[in-house]
């Protein structure tokens, strides 16, 4: 056996089928990325808001905590 047989066995076969899946899990990640961009987004403004909302009363002395 040839020492460059092992690793050119591990090369997939770039084939119509390779190119559509790696497409395919391309745009899934894609999708799953965006959902999950503009969740966190959302999850950041309401959390900046909060965050204002305890300063301002902080700086009132309303909240007994801050």
């Amino acid at each position: 056996m040839h020492a460059f047989a092992a690793p050119l066995q591990l090369v997939p076969s770039f084939g119509v089928p390779g190119i559509l899946s790696t497409l395919i899990l391309i745009v899934v990640v894609i999708l799953v990325a965006r959902v999950v961009l503009s969740i966190a987004l959302k999850v950041a403004i309401v959390a900046a808001i909060v965050a204002g909302v305890l300063w301002f009363f902080g700086l009132l002395r309303l909240v007994p905590f801050l």
